[in-house]
Order: C-alpha cells, then structure tokens, then sequence
C-alpha cells in the first residue's frame, strides 16, 4: 500500500470503470444558530423555532431551488419514510431517532437537502454519483453561502464554525466516498489498505456509518480532520487518495484474475448460483453476494447484468425498501427473508455465468 500513502500530492488520472468501485460520493456541512442550545439539549418548542428560522432563510435566499418541508410542526414526517430516507443514505440515523422537530428540507435536485436538528441544527448535504466530490462541494459551498447571509452561525475567530460534536470544530466538512472493496478483500490486502487510509488520516466506516458493519463489502471513506484545514484542500486531497484506492482495487482485480482466476471465478459463481436459487436470505447476505456481482460485471463475467441494476438491487433488498415493495410491514423477519429471496431469484433469473 506504499502507492496509497504516497498519494497526497498525486494528481487524479483517468479513471476507467471506477462505477464498479465508486458507488457514490457526499459533501456535508455541520452549522448551528449563534445563541441557540445544540439540538440535544434544546426542547421541542426550540426545534420548530430553529426549524421556522432555517425553512424561512431557504425560501428567502434561494438556496434551495423549490424547497420543501418533510416535518413540518403540523405535518410530522411518516416514520416509514424517513426510514426509506435512511436505507437510502440521505437522513441519519439521529433524525430519525430525533422525532417531532427533526425535519428535512428538500428541492429539485435529489441530490441536496438540508437536516435540520439532526446532532446540529442544520447539515447541508449534497450527493452525487462517482467521484463528482468537486462538484458535490460546489454546490454544497453556494448552498452555505446564501444561508450564512441570513442566519447568524455561531462561529469563532480562533475556531471556525461550532458544533455540537468537538471532532467537527472547524470547517465542519465531511467528505466521502462509498466504495466497494470485494477485490483487496479476496486478494488479502484489505487490511493493508485500512491501515495506510488511517495513516492518511481518513476514517473508514460501515455502509451506514459508524459503528455499522461493511454489508457488502461497502466501505464510507472520509476526512478526518476539520480544524485549521481549508475546505477545497481536503476536497482535492480526498479525490486524490480515494483515487488511488480505486487503482489499487483495480490491480487487485486484475491480479486476482491473472495469478488466481479459479477464486474469482467460484466467487461469482457461487454468488449468482445463491441469489438464483435461495429460498430464504436475510439482507447483509444478499448484499455480499450482489457485491460479488458487481466484480463479476467489472471482470465480464457475467451476462445481461449491469451495475444500476446492482445497485436498485442493493437498495431494494433492505428490509425497509423490501417490506415497503412488497407491503411486509407486520411480517416477521422469516416472512421478509423468505420474499428477498423470492425476488431475487425473479430478477436475476436471466443472468449468466461466463467462465
């Protein structure tokens, strides 16, 4: 992994097929009102007061094209759609636990939103496919800009912007991407990618954050730092490091391929062979195995599969989407692992193996 640590300064190349690794990337921004108690120390009645003031500084300023308003004070969020919302990526698991005055405020573009009350009382959120993270931070930056001209955030000249967690004092930017590792893992040199990241001063998660487990093979790399860093600094260098994971992923690929195909193979093979014929799948297996398809697609494989295929898959095989496609809300978790597998077998049916 010496590559990944020499990184830093390396500049972002071609990135060939880097779908197959990258699913995703994510710009946020933690802010909060000067003068206003952190969410988990205000009440519900100073929710919706900071709710009112943010939803009126994005109709005012146009931040958000067409915003509108899921957790309103007389229009509370439906509990099922936040957590569609969260199995989606877009709401933490902290808005949906927040109830009555967490809200999120949406517009046109799927892609950005803003929290409100989640850990602070707003994050700017902006997601975009690949490794479009420059562009992520473009828009999250104007999003920040036309709200900092209507509300007063709380903020220190020797500190940056406050917030409530201490690790995002500073600029309050965290950056990610969402990559799929499956090949560093069968080569054996997972491992060694984690600890040269953690050198790099990057934290590694679960698919949903910390403290979440890498359900198919799904890793979140961020920043780590945001105290006395500049913002389109940690933008570029991010791009840079996760840029070269990509390539590492890739060589692994390859190399696993070349020197081991017979693992390869039996991965994909077995993965398909599973999703075609299971009976019963609880929703981590079914991703693992879906990942491996994903490297099948990258390696060709396999036949009449491709990767937003994958990826609806992905989504739609936890158990909120599951028992939201297939109204499964009062099944117990047999039931529902019973229905994944019924699904699958139908959509993947036509898929092939090509050894």
């Amino acid at each position: 992994m010496r590559k990944l640590l020499q990184s830093r300064r390396r500049p972002l190349s071609a990135r060939p097929q880097e779908e197959d690794v990258v699913l995703s990337c994510r710009v946020r921004l933690a802010r909060n009102l000067a003068g206003t108690r952190f969410p988990d120390w205000n009440d519900e009645d100073g929710h919706f007061g900071v709710l009112d003031t943010i939803f009126a500084a994005v109709e005012r300023t146009g931040a958000l094209p067409a915003p509108s308003l899921l957790g309103a004070r007389d229009r509370p969020a439906d509990p099922q759609e936040l957590a569609l919302l969260h199995e989606q990526h877009v709401v933490s698991k902290e808005l949906v636990d927040r109830g009555r005055g967490g809200a999120l405020i949406r517009c046109d573009d799927p892609g950005a939103c803003i929290m409100v009350n989640e850990e602070d009382h707003l994050r700017i959120q902006v997601i975009r496919p690949g490794l479009e993270l420059a562009s992520a931070w473009a828009l999250a930056d104007r999003i920040d800009t036309c709200l900092e001209s209507a509300l007063d955030y709380a903020f220190s000249p020797q500190l940056g912007y406050l917030t409530a967690c201490p690790s995002n004092v500073g600029t309050g930017l965290r950056a990610s991407f969402m990559v799929n590792l499956l090949g560093l893992r069968l080569a054996e040199d997972l491992d060694a990618a984690l600890r040269a990241l953690a050198a790099l001063r990057l934290t590694v998660r679960g698919v949903d954050g910390e403290g979440t487990d890498a359900a198919g093979h799904l890793f979140q790399i961020s920043n780590q730092g945001t105290l006395g860093e500049r913002e389109d600094e940690v933008i570029q260098t991010l791009s840079e490091q996760v840029g070269e994971l990509i390539r590492q992923e890739h060589f692994a690929r390859r190399r696993l391929l070349r020197d081991a195909p017979a693992v390869v193979h039996d991965c994909v093979a077995r993965a398909l062979a599973i999703l075609q014929h299971a009976r019963m799948i609880a929703s981590d297996e079914a991703m693992d195995y879906l990942s491996a398809l994903r490297l099948g697609r990258q390696l060709r494989l396999l036949k009449n599969l491709d990767v937003a295929r994958i990826d609806a898959l992905l989504l739609g095989v936890q158990p909120v989407h599951l028992s939201h496609r297939f109204h499964l809300e009062t099944a117990d978790q047999d039931c529902r692992d019973r229905r994944r597998a019924d699904w699958l077998r139908q959509e993947l049916a036509d898929v092939l193996f090509l050894p």
